[in-house]
């Protein structure tokens, strides 16, 4: 039950998971859809005075304005694509504490070292109010002291018991609160103690899973002691509260918290010769106690139990339904019976027809009850095999065979075994001797499988397997052949050979193998198949190394492979050489969301020991890039395992790579072992969060990009908070969804004011886990203003009382009128104002005494850009340059640019690097004015603005191109484009290139000239965009005749020029004629 007032904020809310087991917990994410039922109808959240406290991320609803007419009913839905969660009803009423009934302070006296008690009749509250005693002094009645005292006790019936400690003047006065209407309390009539001692009763009764507390409380000077002990058992004193504690009332109360119903009995609380006793009965609806009922799937004529085992205080009564019908209406059947005092439920031999049903379970006593259902399936068909029903078996001689007949029937089958004359085929079921012949090695199962022991040629032959029921009868097939067993006649030899590098090595294998097996022979190199190769050659009955290298070393094995057996024999090779060891032998990869295991093997050393293992990852964050993430220096196993810890959403690749003292090896990985983990909250936030202003109306946050890495999940994006270090200043907030950018600007910010700033991360899943940073910046200084700094003196050298500072500053090229400004001696920095913009400043900074003044001086520079020219060079393109301002006064930085829009009164902000005179922007609007602005910055701020007005083309076609071509060597031609006609730019676009063809063909037969034509093949050259003007074609064919087009672009509209034709320069020309000539005899020859 929740209860509110219309005083505070109320906010409900489905349960919170609240406890973070030690397993690994994890969520899918799926968009929920919430909604509220109040009194069984839906709640509208208006927004207003319900809200939502995390809108489609939390159920939560918060009255920001409570009233009568919101008690009732509350339910909370969430649902998503696979079903619908309910909460539990919430109750929500007005909290109420009514007021006590006025009367006058009663007094009392009492001799010192007796009992006193004092009635106090608590006035109506919802939820019932907290009694509690105050001391107020009759005196001084504005001192109130709340009575928390070993010695006094609040019982709970609100009478205090205490023994006078002999404070004179205290009046003792009876309060009650609410637990919802904080800070609201009420006070009633005062007096001063009776004698009376309080007990709780001698019979208590509670329910299972609350809270009981008893009480005694005895009078007495010194302060009694009391035990408490449990006549019939131990106290639970795991559940207990301590008996010294103040809720125990220094021992007086004995608390247990979820009472058990083992918790019921007798218990006597003592003190001295004084007792109480107090029988405690516990009651308690009825629960399961393993569990409720089982389903059962059995076949006929079996015998099962439905066993209903609930308990409850008192013992509940069980009853019995079948189909939703008392058992006790149903016919009267003798193979069911009752057991247990009906908390078990027997069916002998079980009928198809009759038993099968849903039996249901009910428990129930005074308390409440449980209901449950139990599906009976009774299975009856005919036999059938759960194994193939024809099988040949192919067994070695003097081996052992297992025939199974794994058959499902219902009623169990008769499972008979016969030979080929279906005779029965004597067995020993357990120690049961055969005697009809000699079959000692034969043995039957309780799966059914016939087990024939050292199997020899005699027991070949036919084995049938019968099955039968009431329903059907089944056979399965079996025929067994045996065969001589291979054995090896020449194996590798030596078991341990050691050779030199280069030496040539040849091992024997050969087996003798029954003629009617197909046979294999292979040859295993440390487990792997060896192929014929460089180094590898096979022999009849022998494998050849040649040259042997060191990762030749190693395992050796001969297996020779047959229908029935496998037989394998091997050896070790070493080499002695220099060699890095072989690749690891990485077994398995194993991964969950937390966690990437890595096992793998000793690989071959190739004669020199491995003195390290290193584990390296690789991301598709970064490709190519491999990490160390262990290095493993216990090198004498030659099992390994590796746990590494992983990130969400990411693709995870692992290698392995051993070292010895001649180097790394290969790297061993596992094929096709990817580890993905899937995506999570943020675990961190941008680091390097600062704040400055760049100009006097703005507050630039950067911040460090988070790496891909550690975003956890898709769509990461920045949430960026700032607030102004003021009274009643609130935060705000903006939202950064391009997750490489670094920073962002605050516009219309007053001038050089202090903020606190955070970034935090969040992705598709939620907002990071970890609290942002917060860091505190100022906004930018006034245009008008500069901040001067400077170290402070040593008073010793001031040779005089030190007054302070004296600061001189004067425009540098204007009539040198200077003005001063006095500046204390604790202080080291000061503003400048007023000052004019685009200026150098002259500021000295003086030294003073009582006297003089010491000279110092400092300059003050403002950067301006330079021959600034803005161009609209398409509909939605502008192209800006400029050069370097002529008195830098230190190092550029870079240079900032504004595009400000003057009809949609939008500005867009860029920044360039120092070593770039040029921007294009390519997101205008057309036929459209703008007013751009650039400046320049220095490691000590930020220049004054120099601004151009442009107007963008209306939307049309762009300009045809204009260009020049020039044939620069036999296979390469010079293409320049000419984007304006001397200083008049036309709408040109901002993007250039060609396409060009030789497909064109000239013989010369005698004095005739033939034209061959073939379909055009156009190629496209290289996209250049300005300030870019020039394109090489390289790779032409010499002395060949070229088509040329330029294509001007802008966006997706094209402008395509008048057709050139140029022809590529002959090497044993280029020196004996000109290129003007070579051009004129081309076109001599087809005009």
């Amino acid at each position: 039950m929740i209860t509110f007032t219309n005083r505070f904020f109320l906010s409900i809310g489905p349960p919170k998971f609240e406890y973070q087991s030690d397993d690994e917990v994890w969520f899918q994410w799926q968009k929920f859809r919430f909604f509220w039922l109040k009194d069984g109808k839906k709640l509208k959240i208006d927004g207003k005075r319900i809200v939502w406290q995390k809108p489609a991320q939390s159920g939560t609803i918060i009255f920001t304005d409570a009233n009568l007419d919101d008690q009732g009913y509350y339910q909370c839905f969430v649902s998503n694509l696979f079903g619908t969660a309910v909460s539990n009803k919430i109750h929500v009423r007005m909290g109420v504490l009514e007021h006590f009934v006025l009367r006058p302070p009663k007094k009392l006296i009492i001799e010192e070292g007796k009992s006193l008690t004092i009635p106090c009749i608590a006035p109506h509250g919802t939820p019932p109010p907290t009694v509690f005693w105050l001391y107020r002094d009759a005196l001084q009645t504005s001192v109130i002291e709340t009575i928390r005292r070993n010695h006094i006790t609040v019982d709970e019936e609100g009478i205090a018991v205490e023994l006078h400690d002999g404070r004179a003047n205290l009046i003792y006065q009876c309060a009650v609160s609410s637990l919802v209407l904080h800070g609201e309390y009420r006070t009633g009539a005062a007096g001063v103690a009776i004698h009376k001692l309080y007990f709780s009763p001698e019979k208590v009764n509670i329910k299972a899973g609350s809270r009981l507390k008893l009480m005694c409380i005895f009078g007495g000077r010194p302060m009694p002691t009391i035990a408490w002990s449990k006549l019939d058992g131990e106290l639970p004193k795991k559940r207990m509260k301590d008996l010294m504690s103040p809720e125990s009332d220094y021992g007086k109360s004995l608390i247990i918290d979820n009472v058990h119903p083992e918790d019921a009995g007798t218990y006597e609380c003592r003190s001295q010769h004084l007792f109480h006793q107090m029988q405690v009965t516990v009651t308690a609806a009825p629960f399961w106690e393993f569990g409720p009922p089982e389903d059962i799937d059995q076949p006929e004529e079996k015998t099962v139990e439905i066993r209903c085992l609930a308990s409850g205080a008192p013992t509940p009564i069980i009853q019995w339904f079948m189909n939703g019908k008392p058992l006790h209406e149903i016919p009267d059947n003798d193979r069911r019976l009752i057991l247990d005092n009906g908390r078990v439920l027997r069916i002998h031999k079980l009928d198809h027809d009759i038993d099968t049903g849903v039996y249901q379970c009910n428990a129930s006593n005074p308390f409440g009850y449980v209901y449950a259902n139990a599906f009976v399936n009774v299975r009856a068909y005919a036999p059938r095999f759960k194994m193939a029903d024809k099988r040949i078996w192919k067994i070695v001689r003097k081996s052992t065979v297992e025939m199974p007949c794994d058959v499902d029937a219902a009623p169990e089958a008769i499972i008979r075994w016969v030979d080929a004359n279906d005779q029965s085929i004597a067995v020993i079921p357990g120690k049961i001797q055969v005697k009809q012949r000699e079959l000692d090695h034969l043995q039957l199962y309780k799966n059914n499988t016939l087990r024939i022991i050292q199997v020899n040629s005699a027991d070949e032959g036919l084995y049938y397997c019968n099955v039968s029921n009431k329903y059907g009868i089944n056979r399965a097939f079996n025929k067994l052949q045996v065969f001589d067993p291979t054995h090896f006649v020449r194996v590798p030899a030596p078991k341990k050979l050691t050779v030199n590098a280069y030496e040539n090595i040849e091992l024997f294998c050969e087996a003798v193998i029954d003629p009617r097996l197909n046979s294999e022979y292979k040859w295993l190199h440390n487990g792997e198949i060896i192929e014929e190769s460089e180094h590898f050659k096979f022999k009849n009955f022998s494998l050849v190394i040649e040259n042997a290298r060191g990762w030749h070393a190693g395992e050796i094995e001969c297996i020779v492979t047959t229908d029935v057996d496998v037989k394998t024999s091997g050896m070790h090779l070493t080499v002695q050489g220099n060699y890095v060891p072989a690749s690891p032998i990485v077994t398995d990869v194993n991964c969950n969301e937390r966690r990437a295991t890595i096992k793998w093997r000793r690989p071959n050393d190739h004669g020199d020991r491995i003195t390290q293992f290193v584990v390296q990852m690789h991301t598709d964050f970064e490709e190519g890039k491999w990490e160390t993430v262990l290095e493993e220096y216990n090198v004498f196993v030659d099992f390994y395992q590796a746990d590494i810890t992983l990130s969400p959403w990411v693709n995870y690749t692992f290698r392995v790579i051993a070292k010895n003292s001649h180097g790394e090896g290969e790297p061993g990985y596992k094929p096709r072992a990817i580890c993905n983990t899937k995506e999570s909250f943020p675990y961190m936030n941008p680091t390097h969060v600062r704040a400055e202003g760049t100009q006097p109306d703005n507050l630039v946050i950067y911040w460090k990009p988070m790496d891909k890495y550690d975003w956890n999940g898709p769509d990461l994006q920045y949430i960026v908070r700032y607030r102004l270090n003021e009274q009643g200043a609130k935060w705000e907030e903006a939202r950064i969804e391009d997750p490489l950018a670094n920073h962002t600007i605050i516009r219309e910010q007053p001038t050089f004011r202090e903020y606190t700033v955070q970034v935090e991360a969040i992705n598709r899943v939620g907002i990071s886990i970890t609290e942002p940073v917060s860091v505190i910046g100022f906004s930018g200084e006034d245009g008008n203003m500069a901040l001067v700094e400077w170290k402070h003196v040593e008073r010793s050298t001031v040779r005089g009382h030190f007054k302070g500072y004296l600061i001189e500053y004067w425009k540098s090229d204007g009539d040198m009128f200077s003005e001063k400004l006095n500046v204390e001696n604790d202080k080291n920095s000061v503003v400048l104002k007023n000052l004019a913009p685009i200026s150098n400043y002259t500021a000295k900074i003086h030294t003073i005494n009582a006297r003089y003044k010491s000279e110092a001086p400092s300059v003050i520079i403002f950067l301006t850009p330079e021959g600034c020219k803005a161009r609209a060079v398409g509909s939605n393109t502008m192209f800006i340059t400029w050069e370097k301002p002529r008195q830098a006064n230190g190092n550029i930085r870079g240079y900032f640019l504004t595009f400000e829009n003057l009809h949609a009164e939008t500005i867009e902000e860029t920044y360039v690097l120092n070593r770039q005179m040029y921007y294009l922007h390519e997101e205008a609007e057309p036929d459209t004015g703008y007013k751009i602005s650039v400046w320049a910055e220095t490691y000590g701020g930020e220049g004054p603005k120099v601004v151009r007005p442009v107007r963008t083309w209306p939307l049309r076609d762009l300009d045809p191109p204009v260009l020049k071509v020039e044939a620069t060597s036999p296979t390469t031609l010079a293409i320049e484009w000419i984007p304006f006609n001397e200083s008049e730019w036309g709408i040109s676009g901002p993007t250039f290139f060609v396409n060009f063809t030789s497909t064109v063909q000239f013989i010369v037969i005698m004095r005739f000239y033939f034209m061959l034509s073939e379909e055009d093949i156009w190629s496209q050259s290289e996209h250049i965009n300005l300030p870019f003007t020039e394109i090489i074609l390289r790779n032409l064919e010499e002395d060949t005749l070229y088509r040329i087009r330029g294509i001007a672009k802008e966006k997706e509209r094209q402008s395509i020029s008048d057709e050139i034709k140029v022809r590529s320069l002959r090497r044993v020309t280029i020196t004996h004629l000109s290129q003007g000539s070579l051009i004129s005899k081309f076109y001599g020859i087809i005009s």
